[in-house]
């Protein structure tokens, strides 16, 4: 009896310690374009073909990437990074990994109206706020397309 009641409280606690153990998390975010078990997947929304059809009116525009490059600092820079890496100073208080659009071929598959739709509209369910014409933000078209072209120029790989 007491054979049997010691096997069962050691089989008890065999149990109970690998249930409640889990493999630790991988909170390494170095990996660009990979996402960590720290963050939730994102899933970014498809925009309308009535945005994939537009086109950026300021492209290559020179003072238009530098009015870009301004406003990314001031409302990009600190979730998606200097170096459009994903890897900015809030990055790690944020349930979803911010956007490396500096990954290699990001941009490349992605349309102007799919990220003018993004940055208008925000993406649902992640961390990225809407800054679009009547938001807190209140970006106008062209400071959306400012940085568009900006991201354009400095991140396409």
């Amino acid at each position: 009896m007491k054979t049997n009641l010691l096997l069962h409280i050691i089989l008890s606690t065999f149990v109970l310690f690998f249930v409640n153990c889990k493999p630790a998390e991988n909170t390494d975010s170095s990996k660009t374009g990979s996402q960590s078990a720290k963050y939730k997947p994102a899933k970014l929304p498809e925009a309308p073909s009535e945005y994939q059809k537009k086109k950026n009116p300021f492209e290559g525009n020179e003072q238009a990437i530098a009015k870009g490059k301004i406003t990314f600092e001031k409302k990009c820079k600190k979730c998606h990074g200097e170096k459009g890496d994903g890897k900015g100073e809030k990055a790690d208080v944020l349930g979803y990994k911010p956007i490396a659009f500096s990954e290699p071929g990001y941009l490349k598959t992605r349309s102007d109206g799919q990220l003018f739709f993004i940055i208008e509209n925000g993406s649902p369910d992640t961390d990225m706020d809407a800054y679009g014409k009547g938001t807190s933000t209140n970006l106008d078209e062209e400071k959306i397309w400012e940085i568009i072209s900006y991201f354009r120029k400095e991140f396409t790989k």
